[in-house]
């Protein structure tokens, strides 16, 4: 029995000529596709590297009485859990929350270090006797103005 009668020659035929004729677009396309990944990767690298370079911090300072239970600890760890929310746009590796634990003096310290963008939920006390202490003043923090119509400068 032979096959060449049949109309699998012809539809293969008719692939390998729409192959033919799609391949400059396939390879535009990819080409395209690669830039658009390098693009993409650029800004992310761009995004970490400015998160990074914006960080707060605060110190956390227990009291003598410090011993917190196991649900505080819970809710303070889910606390921190959403700095990365609240650093929305920064990509994980910019908005990871770091613990940093120093001894001066002989008085361990603790301070807790984040994106900017998340610094309110970094001030936020996550135990009953803590005090959070942040790294800059209030004479740092400048008002908002606003342009615009209305009697407004």
């Amino acid at each position: 029995m032979s096959l060449p009668g049949l109309p699998a020659d012809e539809l293969l035929a008719q692939l390998r000529a729409v192959l033919t004729a799609a391949t400059p677009y396939l390879l535009a396309l990819s080409v395209l596709g690669v830039a658009a990944w390098a693009w993409w990767t650029i800004r992310r690298a761009a995004l970490v590297r400015e998160a990074l370079a914006d960080r707060v911090q605060v110190e956390v300072i227990p009291t003598a009485t410090f011993d917190p239970g196991e649900g505080e600890v819970g809710r303070w760890a889910r606390q921190l859990g959403r700095v990365h929310y609240a650093a929305d746009g920064v990509p994980a590796r910019g908005s990871a929350v770091r613990l940093k634990y120093t001894a001066v003096d002989g008085k361990m310290r603790c301070y807790i270090e984040g994106p900017a963008a998340a610094a309110a939920i970094l001030n936020m006390p996550g135990f009953a006797e803590v005090e959070v202490r942040s790294q800059h003043s209030q004479a740092d923090i400048r008002p908002v103005r606003f342009q615009g119509s209305g009697g407004m400068p």
